[in-house]
C-alpha cells in the first residue's frame, strides 16, 4: 500500500526530525530512504508480519513463517501502489495501496499466491492457519457489504517493524498512499483493522470508523477474542 514523491522542503524537515529521533531516543541509523517494493523485499517484509503478528507465539516456527509468505503474496495480489521504507538499505516499513477498478492482478503473483498457500496446506496446523485466515476474511467482506457507498480506493496492507514505530516512518509512508489516491482522484478510501494492530494510528489520521465486528476465533488451538474495524478516510 508508493511511487511518491514530496517537496524538497518537506523532505529535509523530515530528514532532520528523524535524524533527531535517532540520535537522541531511538535506533542511530542513516536518513530512511522510501521506493516502490522490490523483489528483494519479501524475505524481509514477511519477517516483519511474522513479528507483528506473533504467528510464532501460536503456531510451530516452519508454519509462522509459511504464513507470514502466504498473506504477503496475498497482499501483492491486491496492490496498484507500494512504497517501501529503508533504513541501512532494510525494509522496515510497507504499504500498499489499491485503486480498485484499475487492479489487474499480474498472473506471475497469482500463481506464487496460489503455490505459497498450497505449501501452506501442507500440513494440518498450517491448514488450521489457512481456515483463520478464511475466516477473517469473511468478517470483512461483512464489514464492507453493510457500507452505504462503493469505495474506489483500499489500503491493503501496512505494517512498520516494532523497533521503528514513533520514529514518523507510519506517518510518512501514510502521507505517501494519501497522495497517491489524490492523483488517481479517489476521494473515499478504506481499510481494515483489528485489535491485534496500532489500529489508533488510523483515528489519529483523522480517519472514521464505519463498522465494527467482535469475535471469538480459534488460533491454532487457542480461543482468542478480537475485534475487526472499517475505517474510512475523512
Amino acid at each position: 500500500m508508493f511511487l511518491r514523491t514530496v517537496s524538497s522542503k518537506r523532505q529535509l524537515a523530515g530528514s532532520l526530525f528523524c535524524s533527531a529521533l535517532f540520535i537522541f531516543g531511538g535506533k542511530h541509523m542513516n536518513a530512511v530512504i522510501y521506493r516502490p517494493y522490490k523483489r528483494q523485499d519479501f524475505k524481509a517484509v514477511s519477517s516483519i508480519i511474522n513479528i507483528i503478528w506473533k504467528h510464532e507465539s501460536y503456531y510451530s516456527p516452519k508454519t509462522a513463517v509459511r504464513l507470514s509468505e502466504a498473506y504477503l503474496r496475498l497482499c501483492l495480489t491486491e496492490q496498484t501502489f507500494t512504497q517501501v521504507a529503508l533504513a541501512d538499505g532494510k525494509p522496515i516499513g510497507i504499504i500498499m495501496g489499491n485503486h480498485i477498478r484499475r487492479h489487474r492482478c499480474p498472473l506471475v503473483l497469482r500463481l506464487q499466491a496460489g503455490w505459497s498457500v498450497l505449501v501452506l496446506s501442507m500440513t494440518a496446523e498450517g491448514r488450521r492457519s489457512w481456515r483463520f485466515l478464511e475466516e477473517i476474511d469473511r468478517i470483512y467482506a461483512a464489514l464492507l457489504s453493510g457500507q452505504p457507498q462503493e469505495y474506489k480506493g483500499e489500503l491493503s496492507f501496512f505494517a512498520i517493524h516494532p523497533d521503528y514505530h514513533g520514529q514518523g516512518i507510519g506517518r510518512e509512508l501514510f502521507s505517501r498512499f494519501c497522495m497517491y489516491m489524490e492523483r488517481e482522484n479517489i476521494q473515499h478510501f478504506y481499510v481494515f483493522t483489528d485489535t491485534s494492530c496500532n489500529y489508533g494510528f488510523y483515528e489519529n489520521m483523522n480517519m472514521f470508523r464505519r463498522g465494527t465486528k467482535r469475535v471469538k476465533l480459534k488460533v491454532n488451538h487457542r480461543l482468542e477474542e478480537f475485534s475487526f474495524f472499517l475505517y474510512e478516510n475523512g
